[in-house]
């Protein structure tokens, strides 16, 4: 018989607000929440104007580990992030807990961008590292 087909690795890109709220599955809920910071009088600092290029959902199965694919995933998103779509910054959110993907990001160069969303109903997402990474083009 055929074998299943495992996912070793996984990552998301996509075009975020740089408020440093931590993005929902569902687009439209994002737009909800940010509605409801504003009407509440949430003052959600941004970095940018525009919408900027966000890396999410960086996963490696646990038996892939330790092969540099989360490297290789992180410099195609930013290949894409650069050279397709041709941006100058690249954010992410990363539990600062989580030893081995922070010291993956600190490597690749993204720094912490110094907030964090943080209304009073977000609970522990303002625990949670709100990181950049500018290229110039030296970077690329």
């Amino acid at each position: 018989g055929q074998k299943g087909i495992d996912v070793v690795a996984t990552v998301e890109l996509r075009l975020q607000p740089t408020d440093a709220k931590i993005p929902f599955s569902q687009p439209w809920v994002d737009a909800v929440e940010r509605k409801i910071a504003k009407a509440t009088g949430f003052d959600a600092r941004t970095v940018d104007k525009t919408l900027q290029p966000y890396l999410c959902n960086l996963c490696v199965s646990e038996q892939m580990r330790g092969r540099k694919l989360g490297k290789a995933l992180v410099r195609c998103v930013e290949k894409i992030t650069t050279e397709t779509w041709g941006y100058s910054k690249l954010y992410l959110h990363v539990d600062l807990d989580n030893v081995a993907a922070l010291n993956l990001y600190r490597s690749e160069g993204f720094k912490d961008v110094g907030f964090r969303w943080n209304p009073f109903w977000a609970g522990d997402a303002a625990e949670i590292g709100y990181f950049v990474k500018s290229y110039n083009s030296e970077n690329r």
